[in-house]
């Protein structure tokens, strides 16, 4: 995890000066860019084999979270989709005090007021139209909420308080969960209804299911080196880990949405392939000359390690033998083309 972090400090040598970047940091704390990890990411409280510890590594994005011993190594099997961000300032009974502020203009899409709707707290969901797409941002555990949907914001509008809202924290790990994401579905309403019968979804698309996240810190840092960054090609660039197969439809939502990903490609296959990130994130679709009868899964990177490690638990199988959908692996399919 350190070796990783190591490579965001390399983006951040040459940091520029200039027009305001395509996105800046939520806080006040920037101490990322002083080399300063232990400073800017919220530690989580950690019982391992017997041995408690509180490793700001587990604030950070990806694979960070829930070890487990495989064998002779340490794996971590839970994936962290943001990153948490440590409070500067505390009032006498330990209650942050930091402002959270819209890392990029926008308009607020969502805002969670109830505090126990979700692992996220009170959170705020902000869309930005970057290269002629949707991303977006969240904000979770905040403790107040200074936005409406519908709203404009500007960069560095205060759309918040920090807090300490949502399960799993408490007062001294009070912090800004902060993600970056694209938008799988415009259709997830009816999925999640046909999937999760008699569990109400109270928001919307901008369900953590219908979000998925890209690491902020190294968005951040190559926003701050480069003001000109396009963010097409900063998904495009990232490490392919599997790939996705599944028949072609009309309501296939993501090439509406990010069309780029499948540049060069023909308009109607008869199916599609869709390589993903090891944290889940889109970053090309291929069309296929064959027909597929439902989704499968087509390739999986080979780490040494089961494929459920590397593909958010929707792929399994081991290293040599033939990957195959999980159950969580196959309703993820179906969303991508729903209905």
């Amino acid at each position: 995890m350190t070796r990783g972090f190591a490579g965001l400090l390399l983006l951040a040598t040459s940091l520029s000066l200039g027009a305001a970047p395509l996105i800046d940091f939520p806080t006040a704390n920037h101490a990322i860019l002083d080399g300063r990890p232990q400073d800017f990411f919220m530690y989580v409280n950690r019982d391992f084999e017997g041995e408690k510890s509180q490793p700001w590594q587990g604030g950070q994005f990806g694979y960070v979270r829930g070890p487990v011993r495989v064998g002779s190594k340490v794996l971590y099997a839970q994936i962290h989709e943001g990153i948490d961000i440590k409070p500067l300032t505390r009032d006498a009974a330990g209650n942050p005090l930091d402002p959270v502020k819209a890392a990029a203009a926008g308009k607020v899409v969502h805002v969670s007021r109830e505090a126990g709707a979700s692992n996220y707290g009170r959170y705020v969901v902000i869309e930005h139209q970057w290269g002629g797409s949707p991303f977006y941002t969240l904000y979770a555990h905040l403790s107040t909420i200074a936005v409406e949907p519908g709203q404009a914001v500007g960069q560095g509008q205060t759309i918040g308080q920090m807090g300490f809202t949502g399960a799993g924290i408490d007062r001294p790990r009070a912090h800004v969960h902060f993600e970056v994401c694209m938008l799988l579905s415009r259709n997830f309403d009816s999925w999640h209804a046909t999937n999760f019968p008699g569990s109400p979804n109270k928001h919307g698309l901008y369900n953590g299911l219908n979000l998925v996240g890209m690491d902020p810190a190294k968005v951040l840092i190559a926003s701050q080196q480069n003001e000109n960054l396009d963010i097409r090609s900063h998904v495009a660039n990232q490490e392919p880990a599997f790939k996705i197969g599944i028949p072609a439809r009309p309501t296939f939502d993501l090439i509406r949405n990010y069309p780029w990903l499948a540049a060069g490609q023909p308009a109607n296959p008869q199916a599609w392939a869709i390589t993903f990130t090891r944290h889940g994130v889109p970053i090309r679709v291929e069309a296929l000359n064959q027909p597929l009868q439902g989704p499968v899964a087509l390739w999986v990177k080979d780490t040494g390690d089961a494929y459920t490690y590397t593909t958010k638990g929707l792929i399994t199988g081991v290293p040599g033998a033939s990957p195959r959908l999980t159950d969580s692996g196959k309703r993820f399919a179906a969303l991508l083309a729903w209905p």
